[in-house]
């Protein structure tokens, strides 16, 4: 990944921008979480606060929630023109099909950039929340991208026998797409059943009172509602 990301972009401005727009994109994860938080003291505590107060924190809330939506908006709409000025100095004398897979191929490694600084974010905000969350969260992620890791590695081991094939035996289309679909299932497999066993630890913790119920609701609904 670190290869192909100094071959799109061999120009130190541009790595930095993208850099930064994975950054940024972590910091809006983080809001999100947030933004999570307060709505769940809202809701649990509702009763605790003075009508004039609530009415401020709900308010305050609504403009949270808007500005972290605004700054995923342009986050993500800049992150295009990002990849545009890098290309358009670095793709002269580039054929547009070369052009075209260089850009596929940008899109998902900025994507996988800006997953792998939101997911550290969010880690850092669960360990804050509960560590011991976190640290059973760090393990479960870890097993799951071990065993993840083993069937893209197996994956493309099997891709590569079966372009090597002669040409009379090689596989039908509908072969060749359904090991990559069964893998794929494979690996989301493997991931559900990581956020299981999570959820599972959390409602442990929950009722055995080591973790608050705000803190709870806001582990649950990242965990439970983002793939793992």
């Amino acid at each position: 990944m670190i290869g192909g990301f100094r071959h799109l972009f061999p120009h130190g401005r541009f790595r930095f921008v993208l850099v930064a727009l994975s950054l940024i994109a972590a910091g809006i994860s983080v809001s999100e979480l947030i933004v999570m938080k307060i709505f769940t003291q809202l809701v649990l505590h509702e009763g605790d606060f003075d009508r004039s107060v609530l009415a401020l924190a709900i308010t305050g809330f609504f403009i949270f929630f808007l500005v972290t939506r605004v700054g995923q908006f342009f986050q993500r709409n800049y992150r295009v023109k990002a990849l545009e000025k890098a290309f358009r100095r670095a793709s002269q004398g580039i054929e547009t099909k070369q052009e075209n897979r260089a850009w596929s191929m940008a899109f998902e490694l900025t994507n996988v950039l800006s997953q792998g600084t939101q997911l550290v974010a969010i880690l850092f905000f669960f360990l804050l929340l509960n560590p011991l969350v976190a640290l059973i969260n760090g393990l479960i992620l870890l097993l799951i991208l071990q065993i993840v890791g083993s069937i893209f590695k197996k994956q493309l081991r099997i891709q590569a026998e079966l372009n090597s094939a002669p040409a009379g035996s090689k596989p039908k289309p509908h072969t060749r797409h359904g090991l990559r679909i069964k893998a794929a299932e494979t690996g989301a497999l493997v991931s559900g059943g990581g956020m299981l066993i999570l959820l599972g630890v959390l409602l442990y913790l929950s009722i055995a009172g080591d973790i608050t119920p705000a803190n709870t609701l806001v582990i649950f609904l990242e965990r439970g509602f983002k793939t793992q």
